[in-house]
């Protein structure tokens, strides 16, 4: 996707669930939308993707993980909606190229979307994308 505007919140609140860990609830997100430059022939173009730091992320946190996938993609009618878990470490840098105008875009790779839903097992943002690498008929915007 060739990314067009981005936005990040932040919220903090009481934990009040009778079995937190934790005494706060802090929420970061960073959703980053654009529109789609492959696969064509869906629906829609416009793409919004969710990235969500996590500690779960963290080196010494994965060790003994086993994931599936890296992320996930929904596709509406109106848009394509995509869910990526990122190392709390990463949302600053990430950030600031974003502020720069930097990052111009997001490459998500997987198995072939089934049932309007896929699984993505590589997820990238890009300054630049190589022409040679892209699939064929997929044009850069300017």
């Amino acid at each position: 996707m060739a990314v067009e505007d981005w936005g990040w919140s932040y919220s903090l609140s009481l934990d009040t669930d009778r079995r937190s860990v934790d005494p706060y609830h802090e929420f970061r997100h960073l959703q980053v939308r654009g529109r789609l430059l492959h696969p064509e022939g869906l629906k829609t173009d416009q793409v919004e993707i969710t990235l969500l730091p996590s500690y779960d992320m963290l080196p010494e946190a994965r060790k003994d993980r086993q994931p599936r996938c890296v992320g996930s993609l929904d596709i509406y009618d109106d848009r394509i909606a995509g869910l990526v878990s990122i190392p709390r470490d990463a949302l600053p840098p990430i950030l600031q190229m974003l502020i720069a105008d930097r990052f111009r875009f997001v490459a998500m790779r997987g198995p072939r979307l089934r049932y309007r839903q896929a699984l993505c097992n590589s997820f990238r943002l890009e300054m630049k994308l190589d022409p040679d690498s892209l699939p064929e008929g997929v044009e850069l915007p300017p």
